[in-house]
C-alpha cells in the first residue's frame, strides 16, 4: 500500500489519515495534526520537529514505601 501511494501521490492530493508519525513521515509532503477534530497545525516534518520536538516525554513520580 505505501509503494502504491508514494508513486501515485505525484501532481495528486491524497489525504490520508494515521495515528502512526513515522507512517506520515514517509508518505506525506505536508502534515496535519487534528485535535479533537479540529485541524491544530500544519506543515512539512521539518517544520513539525521544529515547533513541537521529537519523540515522547514521559514523567513519573515514585513515592518512597
Amino acid at each position: 500500500m505505501w509503494d502504491m501511494l508514494k508513486e501515485y501521490k505525484e501532481n495528486r492530493v491524497i489525504i490520508l489519515t494515521t495515528h502512526y508519525m513515522d507512517e506520515a513521515e514517509i508518505l506525506g509532503d505536508t502534515i496535519g495534526i487534528m485535535a479533537q477534530g479540529k485541524l491544530v497545525c500544519q506543515g512539512s516534518t521539518a517544520f513539525l520537529t521544529r515547533r513541537y520536538g521529537t519523540g515522547s516525554r514521559i514523567t513519573l513520580q515514585v513515592k518512597d514505601p
